[in-house]
C-alpha cells in the first residue's frame, strides 16, 4: 500500500510542482549591485543642460540625444525646436513609452523658468527605466531669447 500511494500520488504531486515552478523561475529578478536602486538612487534630482550646449552639439551633428517637446500637441505643430518630438505633458504617464532608450533625452517645455512639466516629466520616465534624461535650463523660451532656429509652421498653411 505503501508503495501503491508512493507511486501513484506522491511522485507525480512531486515532478508536477517541479514543473510548475520552472517558469517562475524565468521572471525572477537578480538583485545584484549593477541592477538593484536603493531608496537614495530612486531620489529624484534633474539634470539640466544649458540651451549653448544643445546648441553646440546640434552643430557638431550629435546624434547621442533627442529633444523632447513637453508642449501639448498642437502648440508642437504651430512651432518648436527643429528635430525635436513631440511628447506632450500629462499628470500620469501611461505605458507604452514611445521614446528612445538608447540616447539622451533633453526635455523642455514652454512653462517658464522653473521647468516644473519637463521636470515632472523627467521624473516620471524614471520610473519607466528612463536614467539618461536632462531638462533644457530655461527651456523652450531661453531657446528663444538666445534667438536659435525654430521651426514655425508657414502662416496660412492648411491642415493636411
Amino acid at each position: 500500500m505503501k508503495y501503491l500511494f508512493k507511486k501513484q500520488f506522491l511522485t507525480p504531486m512531486i515532478v508536477m510542482t517541479g514543473m510548475l515552478s520552472l517558469p517562475a523561475t524565468g521572471f525572477t529578478q537578480d538583485f545584484t549591485a549593477e541592477n538593484y536602486e536603493t531608496p537614495e538612487m530612486m531620489e529624484f534630482t534633474p539634470d539640466f543642460i544649458k540651451a549653448e550646449d544643445v546648441k553646440k552639439m546640434i552643430d557638431a551633428g550629435d546624434s547621442s540625444f533627442v529633444l523632447v517637446d513637453n508642449a501639448p500637441a498642437m502648440a508642437f505643430e504651430e512651432e518648436h525646436i527643429p528635430d525635436a518630438i513631440s511628447f506632450p505633458f500629462v499628470a500620469q504617464i501611461t505605458p507604452p513609452v514611445n521614446l528612445p532608450r538608447n540616447k539622451t533625452l533633453i526635455m523642455y517645455c514652454p512653462c517658464g523658468p522653473d521647468d516644473a512639466d519637463s521636470i515632472a516629466m523627467a521624473k516620471q520616465l524614471r520610473m519607466f527605466g528612463y536614467f539618461r534624461v536632462k531638462i533644457l535650463h530655461g527651456g523652450w523660451f531661453e531657446w528663444l531669447d538666445k534667438g536659435y532656429p525654430i521651426f514655425e509652421k508657414e502662416a496660412g498653411a492648411e491642415d493636411a
